[in-house]
């Protein structure tokens, strides 16, 4: 009776470690499966500014994290045309500020005629580099 009520436990304790693997890697597969960015953060920037400029905003917004491509989608199919282009100049001058952690880098623009603007990237686990947030 006492190895039967172990042998229950224990298999709810599989059971219940397995279904938490399960939802880890469903929850982890759009980020898997995502293959729009660049192998740097320099590329992805450039990839980014190459789909603005063809005015491919369903493509340049693929180039942010998940969770940001719908807003920043909106925001560039809503954007003003010469707004969009000045900004791509501005962001053609990036200069690399370096990396925040492992996973994380910076860019910046230094121009005189706007703050300083930031670009934050971070690598997924493919090795490709999103833009977390300008």
């Amino acid at each position: 009776m006492v190895l039967g009520l172990f042998g229950l436990s224990k298999y709810a304790e599989w059971k219940f470690d397995r279904e938490t693997e399960l939802l880890r890697i469903e929850q982890e597969r759009p980020y898997l499966e995502d293959t729009y960015g660049g192998a740097t953060p320099k590329e992805t920037l450039d990839l980014f500014i190459a789909a603005v400029e063809k005015e491919d905003f369903d493509l340049a917004s693929k180039y942010f994290v998940i969770s940001k491509q719908g807003e920043w989608r909106g925001k560039l199919n809503n954007g003003n045309k010469d707004n969009l282009k000045k900004w791509v100049n501005l962001l053609k001058k990036a200069q690399e500020k370096g990396f925040l952690g492992v996973d994380d880098f910076q860019m910046y623009v230094k121009d005189e005629n706007v703050d300083n603007l930031i670009i934050n990237f971070v690598k997924y686990p493919k090795g490709i580099w999103k833009i977390k947030e300008i």
